[in-house]
Formats: structure tokens, sequence, C-alpha cells
């Protein structure tokens, strides 16, 4: 059996005698052989994992999932009608988003389906994409945001993680390259890329409205990456790909913060710090 270990975002069992198919029923199932291939997600946090096993390649087959916690505790088993291509997990382990699609040498992501712990389907939609572009939770785990690379442009998705209904959804004519929540999900920070050497930043409000927008001019890397409780205050990291000669090979290397803070005229921004930092310690 060929196996992949794959984390959740930006940043990819033995069934119970009842198996909760994707219209949440409890079915009894015909008992398909899921011997095509594995996958494991593990949630950012790292308190969960999921294992899926597919009875057929490239997403044409059925799938089996069973959802354990870290400490290898079984949580659930259970089976779709549809193989996830990706499974992003909440760090709080109540939800799991699964991206839906066809997959060899490309990608095309058709839909999302998202499920509480045991299994159930809280809510379906359509994503379409040749594949995600960065993904957060806010601090609470109560909204999940995606960005989406659907071939030409972005777009962003927000979700209600508790009821899995869309709270807003649009679409540009940039890349996404980032995106980062607010503690209590209030407010999005994303970036896009605005051609060469320049960088879109939009700060949106809950709604869906767009508090604030910035061009920023780089030939680093920009990404949205610390971002306060409430929103009020947001930092953007510049990085590259830099070479150490202690174990000769290119790190991704962070070399500049900026950090912006709300006013009564919009986002400023009120520092700047030159750094030397590995990106993943």
């Amino acid at each position: 059996m060929k196996k992949i270990f794959l984390f959740s975002i930006l940043a990819l069992l033995p069934g119970s005698a009842f198996c909760a198919g994707d219209d949440g029923a409890e079915s009894r199932a015909r008992a398909p052989k899921f011997e095509a291939e594995s996958r494991e997600f593990i949630s950012a946090n790292k308190a969960y994992h999921v294992k899926v096993d597919y009875s057929a390649s490239g997403g044409g087959g059925r799938a089996r999932l069973e959802f354990r916690s870290a400490s290898g505790k079984k949580l659930s088993v259970f089976e779709t009608r549809r193989a996830p291509f990706s499974v992003t997990i909440s760090g709080d382990g109540r939800r799991l988003f699964a991206l839906n699609g066809f997959w060899s040498q490309s990608v095309t992501i058709t839909d999302m389906v998202i499920y509480n712990s045991a299994g159930k389907v809280l809510a379906t939609h359509d994503v379409r994409m040749v594949g995600p572009s960065g993904e957060d939770f806010s601090g609470d785990y109560s909204v999940y945001a995606l960005g989406a690379d659907p071939g030409q442009g972005g777009a962003l998705y927000v979700f209600n993680s508790e009821s899995g209904s869309l709270l807003w959804k649009k679409k540009f004519k940039e890349r996404v390259s980032g995106l980062k929540l607010s503690g209590d999900g209030a407010r999005l920070v994303a970036v896009f890329s605005a051609g060469k050497d320049s960088y879109k930043v939009s700060v949106f409000e809950k709604d869906g409205s767009e508090a604030w927008r910035g061009l920023i001019k780089t030939k680093n890397n920009l990404i949205p990456r610390v971002v306060s409780s409430g929103g009020e205050e947001f930092e953007l990291w510049e990085g590259k790909m830099v070479y150490d000669e202690k174990v000769d090979y290119y790190r991704d290397t962070i070399l500049k913060k900026r950090r912006f803070r709300f006013t009564s005229s919009g986002a400023e921004q009120v520092d700047v710090k030159e750094v030397n930092e590995r990106a993943n310690p």
C-alpha cells in the first residue's frame, strides 16, 4: 500500500460495522477495500491526527477516515462517498474541513465538506480551485479562512466553524499569497501578489467588507504572520531563501517585520525591525 504523510496548510481503519455517509445518516457499509492509498493529516498544533484510506487512486472512489488524538486514542471512524484530497483539522479537534476533487499530475478541487469529530456532515460548499493558497483558524477556532487558487486570480472563503456555514467569499484578480485571522475571527489580513516586487495588503471585517488596503514594495516574500486578538494590530513579515553555510543548504529566513496599528484614519505602519530568523525553527 502506498503511504503518504501530509500536514494539513498553506503549510497534504479498521472500520466499524456502521459508518456515517456524506448524508450524515448511519448506514451499513458495503465493505469496500480501502487499500489503494493512505494519507495522514495532522492539526497545526499537532494535537489531532486523521488517517485517510482510499478505495481508489486520484479521488475516484470512497474513503475511510480514522480520527485520533495525539496520544493515539481513537475518537471516530467513518466513511465518505467522496475521497478528500486534503483534510484540515481545527486545533480543538471539533471540526474537519475536507477538500474533495481529483488528482494525478494536476489537482482539481470541486467542493468542501465540513464534518464534526464524529463524522457527521455539517455543510457542503462548492469550492473550485487547483489548490489552496493559505488557510487559518481564529484563536478560538470559531472561524476558518481559506485562500484559493482558481487557476487565474485568487479567492477567499471564510466559514463559521460551529455551523459550517459560509460567512463570505470574494474573488480577486490577484493571486492570494497569504492570510491570517485575528484571535476572535473578526478580522482577516490577506496579502496578494500585485506584480513585480509588489504586494497588495487588505484587511477584511467579519462581514467581508474591506477595512483597509495598502501596497508594499519589496523583493522579498511577504506574509501576514501575527494579528492581535481583536485585529487592532498586525504584522507583515518579509523573507526569502538564504544560504546557510553551516548546513550547506538554503533556509527560509525572515529578514524584516513590519508592525501596523489601526487608527481612526486606517492602518498605519508603526514599527519596522530588521531581523535574521529562521521561518520555521
